[in-house]
């Protein structure tokens, strides 16, 4: 097995344990950094479903909610929000339905105790191409400022 980068450690860390759903918000953070160019640093972002994945999004994107930068609602969607204020440019992440499908399996595979099993298919989730598991979209101010 590869190593683990450290944000996922760092997520690990701040989560409790390795989760398929907050190594997906990791993987939608940084997904939405990249869509942005990821330089300024300045940025705020919306959650539309509360789960582990806030964790993860918290870590990559360094919007805490602790910070007041990221906020979450309860709308049962896998939808990342992030806007730059800097240069006014703002992206939507969505988790794909693969991405939820392979966060599920891996679940199952920790629910059983399939520890190896479960650790490759963490490996799998941290590795896999953006576009398998991110759908990225333009935001305006308008869209983010409705949260």
């Amino acid at each position: 097995m590869s190593e683990i980068p450290v944000l996922f450690q760092q997520i690990r860390v701040r989560h409790g344990h390795y989760c398929p759903m907050s190594t997906l918000g990791g993987r939608l953070g940084l997904a939405a950094l990249e869509a942005l160019d990821g330089s300024c640093g300045t940025y705020e972002a919306r959650y539309r479903i509360d789960t582990c994945a806030a964790d993860g999004i918290a870590l990559a994107t360094g919007c805490l909610p602790e910070e007041g930068r990221l906020s979450v609602r309860n709308e049962g969607r896998h939808c990342l929000e992030l806007w730059d204020a800097a240069t006014g440019r703002g992206v939507r992440a969505e988790l794909t339905a693969a991405a939820l499908e392979r966060a599920a399996a891996c679940r199952r595979l920790q629910e059983a105790g399939a520890d190896s099993a479960a650790a490759d298919a963490l490996a799998a989730l941290r590795g896999a191409p953006t576009e398998e598991l991110v759908w990225l979209t333009p935001l305006s101010q308008r869209e983010f400022d409705s949260f």
